[in-house]
């Protein structure tokens, strides 16, 4: 049956563009006549990539078509490239669907042949029921988005490993890996809390390393206050810069004082300006040295980010003639 795609359509889109109401079934538009067109041409490209085994790019183009000029014949085109690709649910959701569209049209023949590769299929596919304990929550099956919570039918997924995702606002998302097998019908009830999530588990209850963790140390860590750092850093930056300039200023006074027929007003004026610039560079380091010690005391006394918060020993500071001390436990 393989062999049997694209063997219709070219036949179905031509009485398409004759009579656009016959591909309209039900709540279906109707395609105008540019839209047909479009439709043609996206099924000529699908049928040449088709043709060269390029199954995903010509999965997209009859998707295309289809949504443009939606007849069940295009429906048969879709379950066969899904099978070849292979991606069984989709597959086996197309014939179903072309089946149940194409009704009393479709010819004997054709109907029993999908009816047969329907039954296979069956067998080679799981149904996942989800559910989650917050309604609302986003489903995702391998990283792809299938609905929110509750859900209006089962998931029908292939054999295999299958990740399966749900993600809700104000709770941290909960991912479980399971292992199904065809025919299977599985269970899987994702705890949603308002706090953390709930560990992942594989189908056999084996916990999913880092499945469900956020990248930082969320309630491990502590609150690093910013702006006392900030502070610090600034007050360092301005005692490297007057400092410099204070190395220079003394460097230029030794040399005035070497130099013959410096006067002394000169001399004066070159000591002063030393002076003030050596006198602003202690006052700078001794900021420095004051914020930097409050930036760390409020680092080490800081709470931790997360809402577990554990007992902080006390820390002591003593300022004596020699320096600063801190005394604690860390």
């Amino acid at each position: 049956m393989r062999s049997s795609i694209f063997i219709a359509i070219p036949c179905a889109l031509s009485l398409a563009l004759a009579a656009p109401a016959a591909l309209a079934a039900g709540p279906k538009k109707q395609p105008t006549k540019e839209e047909m067109q479009e439709a043609q041409r996206r099924y000529q490209r699908g049928r040449e990539l088709y043709e060269d085994n390029d199954f995903t790019a010509a999965l997209v183009e009859i998707r295309r078509a289809y949504e443009l000029a939606p007849s069940y014949k295009l429906l048969f085109d879709i379950g066969q490239i899904c099978y070849q690709l292979p991606d069984y649910p989709c597959a086996l959701r197309s014939f179903k669907q072309y089946l149940d569209e194409g009704g009393g049209d479709i010819n004997p023949q054709r109907r029993s042949e999908v009816e047969n590769d329907v039954r296979k299929l069956e067998g080679r596919v799981a149904t996942l029921e989800i559910t989650t304990t917050r309604p609302g929550a986003e489903i995702l099956v391998d990283d792809v988005v299938v609905g929110k919570t509750p859900l209006d039918a089962p998931v029908i997924v292939g054999a295999g490993k299958r990740k399966v995702t749900a993600r809700v606002q104000g709770a941290e998302p909960v991912t479980r890996v399971i292992e199904v097998a065809g025919t299977d019908v599985v269970d899987l009830a994702l705890d949603l809390g308002a706090g953390s999530a709930a560990a992942p588990s594989s189908g056999d209850g084996t916990a999913v390393p880092g499945a469900g963790q956020s990248g930082g140390d969320e309630g491990g860590g502590r609150k690093v206050p910013v702006v006392p750092w900030v502070i610090t850093g600034a007050l360092a930056v301005g005692t490297s810069i007057v400092g410099g300039l204070a190395l220079s200023a003394s460097s230029e006074y030794r040399s005035q004082l070497d130099t013959f027929g410096t006067t002394r007003p000169t001399l004066d004026e070159s000591h002063g300006e030393m002076r003030t610039l050596a006198i602003a560079t202690d006052v700078l380091l001794g900021a420095t040295a004051v914020a930097g010690v409050t930036s760390l005391i409020l680092t080490l006394t800081a709470g931790p980010k997360g809402p577990a918060k554990a007992a902080l020993a006390p820390v002591h500071v003593d300022v004596g003639p020699g320096g600063v001390w801190i005394k604690g436990t860390f």
